[in-house]
C-alpha cells in the first residue's frame, strides 16, 4: 500500500480564501507647508491704487476719495488717470467746477475680487515624504486634519498598520517648491484655487495666467500620515521583482514568503529498486497565499533593513487548503517550511487611484488618474 503526505497545494488566484486575510492599512507620511497665493497683476499695483479701486467697488466718490487719502486734487486725478489709461476705472469730467466721477470698469471689479479672495491668507497643505524621486509628487489637503493621524499613537482602528518610511533624504523648503512648481500645471493650479474659494471658479479660470504662489515652512518635528487601506493583494504585484532604485518612486516593499521543500529518500530495507524523485520546491506569499513559481530566494531581503516596507503576514486560524501527495512503497517523505521574504514593487499608479478615492481629501498627484479612463 501507499502512504500519503499532505502538502501545500499552490493555490488558483481564483480559489483564495478571504475569511483568514487581514486587510493592510499603510500610513503614508506626509509634510506640512503653508502655501500663500497671489496675483501678478495686483501685486504689480501700489498700495494707493488698489485702495482706490477698493473705494470705487465700495460706492466713494472722488471727493471722499480725497479726504480719506489726504492726497490733492492734482495727486489723485492723476492717479486716477494711471487707472483709467490701465482701463481699471473711466473718468468722466465734472460741469462747471465739480469733481470728476470715476467708475470701476470690469477689470477693475476683476481686481477688486481677486484681492478680497486673497485677502484669506495662508492655507495649510501636505507633500508627500514617502517618494524617492523628486518628479513623484502628491500635495494633499484634507477636508478635516483630524484625517491625518500621528503614528502609531494615532492610529485606531485598523487591522494591520504599516507605517511607510519617510524618504532617506529630507528635501529642502526650496527643493519643495521646485517640485510644487513642476506638479501645479494650470489646470491644477485651478482645482487646488477652487477647493479653497468655492464659487469662484470662473473667476479663476478667467485669471488663470496671473495666478502665483509661495511655498513656507511649517515648524513641525514629526510627519502626519495619511492612512489608506489596502484589500489582502490588492495593489501588489507579487510576480515580479523590484525595479531599484533606477525607476522605482516608492520604498520597496518585503512580502513575507513560505518557502517549502519535500524531499524524497528510499526507505532502508525495501528490497526492490525505487526511484527517488528530486526534491520539490515551492513558494507562496504569506499575505494572498499565491503561488510564486519563479520565486528565487535572494537572501538579502533583510527584514531589519531600513527604508524599506515590511508587509506582514495574513495567517488564519487554519491552513489554506491541502491536498495529499501520493508516496510511492519504498519511498519516505520530508517536508521542511522556512520564512523568507522577497523585494517586490509597489503598484504607484494603483495605489495613488485609491489615495483619491479614500476620504474627503483634495489631492493632486504627477500621476493623476484620468476619470475618463477609469469609467472606461
Amino acid at each position: 500500500m501507499s502512504l500519503t503526505l499532505q502538502r501545500q497545494r499552490l493555490l488558483d488566484t481564483s480559489e483564495l480564501s478571504q475569511t483568514n486575510q487581514t486587510a493592510i492599512t499603510l500610513l503614508l507620511p506626509f509634510r506640512r507647508y503653508r502655501l500663500r497665493f497671489s496675483h501678478r497683476l495686483l501685486d504689480s499695483l501700489g498700495g494707493v491704487s488698489r485702495f482706490m479701486l477698493r473705494a470705487l467697488a465700495d460706492g466713494l466718490s472722488f471727493n471722499q476719495i480725497a479726504e480719506v487719502t489726504a492726497l490733492s486734487y492734482t495727486m489723485l486725478f492723476q492717479q486716477l488717470t494711471f487707472l483709467a489709461q490701465h482701463h481699471f476705472v473711466s473718468i468722466e469730467p465734472g460741469e462747471d467746477g465739480e469733481s470728476p466721477a470715476a467708475t470701476l470698469m470690469e477689470r477693475g471689479a476683476t481686481i477688486v475680487r481677486v484681492e478680497r479672495y486673497l485677502k484669506d491668507g495662508e492655507h495649510a497643505v501636505w507633500l508627500d515624504a514617502f517618494t524617492v524621486k523628486r518628479h513623484a509628487v502628491h500635495l494633499l489637503v484634507p477636508a478635516d486634519a483630524s484625517q491625518l493621524v500621528q503614528a502609531p499613537e494615532g492610529v485606531k482602528g485598523f487591522d494591520a498598520v504599516v507605517r511607510v518610511p519617510e524618504r532617506p533624504r529630507t528635501y529642502h523648503l526650496f527643493d519643495e517648491a521646485s517640485r510644487l512648481r513642476g506638479l501645479l500645471g494650470q489646470d491644477d493650479l485651478a482645482q487646488l484655487l477652487g477647493h479653497f474659494w468655492p464659487g469662484a471658479d470662473r473667476l479663476i479660470a478667467d485669471e488663470i495666467d496671473g495666478w502665483d504662489y509661495v511655498l513656507s515652512p511649517e515648524p513641525c518635528d514629526a510627519p502626519d500620515y495619511y492612512p489608506v487601506t489596502l484589500e489582502p493583494g490588492e495593489l501588489l504585484d507579487f510576480s515580479r521583482p523590484a525595479d531599484g532604485e533606477k525607476g522605482a518612486t516608492l520604498p520597496a516593499m518585503l512580502v513575507p514568503v513560505l518557502g517549502m521543500k519535500l524531499e524524497f529518500t528510499q526507505v532502508d530495507g525495501f528490497p526492490w529498486p525505487v526511484v527517488v524523485p528530486p526534491p520539490r520546491n515551492w513558494h507562496i506569499d504569506l499575505i494572498t497565499h499565491r503561488p510564486m513559481p519563479d520565486f528565487v530566494p535572494d537572501g538579502e531581503s533583510d527584514p531589519t533593513l531600513q527604508g524599506v516596507v515590511l508587509l506582514p503576514a495574513a495567517i488564519g486560524a487554519a491552513a489554506p487548503d491541502i491536498e495529499d501527495t501520493v508516496v510511492p512503497p519504498g519511498l519516505s517523505a520530508r517536508f521542511t517550511a522556512a520564512r523568507t521574504y522577497a523585494r517586490r514593487d509597489f503598484d504607484h499608479e494603483a495605489l495613488t487611484m485609491r489615495m483619491h478615492g479614500s476620504g474627503d481629501v483634495m489631492l493632486v498627484s504627477f500621476n493623476q488618474p484620468n476619470p475618463e479612463t477609469e469609467a472606461a
